[in-house]
């Protein structure tokens, strides 16, 4: 009997250290996702305050009277239609892929060369 009151008071024991360290590890975890939710809201403050700036630096009136005190020094002139596309004059895709273009492409990229940095494959190499 002596022995298993003694295995329980050390069982309790036990239990008692590891609740302790729980509540510890706990409110550790709670200061730190205080200090979070304060960030975050420091944040928010923060972005809210940039997209303040942003509204009032794309503001249409504001930026009308820039171009217009910029216009001749950066040679800005109002769009006309005739420089817009039709699409009618957007070129079609091909019907066959350049196969031979493709395999120099591979090639190249197998001999580890960077086709970005050559200016033009060769299937011949």
């Amino acid at each position: 009997m002596r022995a298993l009151n003694f295995i329980l008071l050390c069982t309790s024991f036990i239990a008692l250290i590891l609740v302790y360290g729980q509540k510890y590890r706990s409110e550790d975890v709670q200061s730190q996702v205080i200090e979070y939710q304060r960030e975050i809201a420091t944040k928010q403050q923060v972005l809210k305050q940039l997209d303040a700036d942003w509204a009032y630096l794309n503001q249409p009136a504001r930026l009308h009277a820039i171009v217009e005190r910029h216009a001749e020094t950066l040679g800005l002139a109002p769009i006309k239609v005739a420089q817009y596309g039709t699409i009618d004059a957007l070129p079609m895709r091909p019907a066959q892929p350049d196969a031979e273009g493709l395999g120099a492409l591979i090639s190249a990229l197998e001999a580890g060369i960077d086709p970005s940095e050559q200016g033009e494959l060769n299937a011949n190499d």
